[in-house]
């Protein structure tokens, strides 16, 4: 089976990714990783050498690649449901999930991890809670269309191993 986990950044896709494959001994991949490791540069310095379009560009090229493995969970990079029609592909090719959190939890997450973040490394606390705000707004009509939404309050390893069978 391919699992997805997605959601906005700082809503633990990595980690819980990790966590569960580990139980279930199940592949995991980071679809962050993944580039990184492919790319020979890290994120942030995709994002500042060859833009944002490059990067979405490629997130698609090495999403098409891995979703022709078989049996796995990927997590996924907070904007890589957004973009060219990503979401529709994994819901096309296995369960999608979205790890579903408010804003004022999501600016508490990442108020002091933003350095390693392209997207929000310059903003100020009070642009940060802004920016959640205003792209979870956005994102949350493509977000809401995966397979599976688990909320902040259900979120648990135990939880999801338990809905994926």
């Amino acid at each position: 089976m391919k699992y997805f986990l997605i959601g906005f950044m700082g809503s633990g896709k990595s980690y819980i990714g990790k966590k569960i494959c580990e139980k279930i001994n199940l592949s995991h991949i980071d679809l962050d990783d993944y580039i990184v490791k492919h790319e020979h540069k890290s994120i942030p310095n995709i994002f500042l050498e060859n833009g944002d379009i490059y990067f979405r560009e490629i997130e698609k090229q090495y999403l098409s690649k891995i979703i022709n493995r078989d049996n796995f969970l990927l997590s996924t990079g907070g904007g890589t449901p957004i973009y060219n029609d990503n979401l529709d592909l994994m819901n096309v090719h296995g369960i999608t999930i979205y790890l579903k959190y408010s804003h004022i939890t999501l600016y508490n997450r990442l108020k002091n991890s933003k350095d390693n973040r392209p997207l929000i490394k310059d903003l100020s606390n009070n642009q940060l809670k802004r920016f959640i705000k205003q792209e979870l707004d956005k994102r949350e009509k493509i977000y809401n269309k995966a397979k599976i939404t688990i909320e902040e309050k259900d979120i648990s390893i135990n939880k999801i191993i338990t809905l994926l069978g």
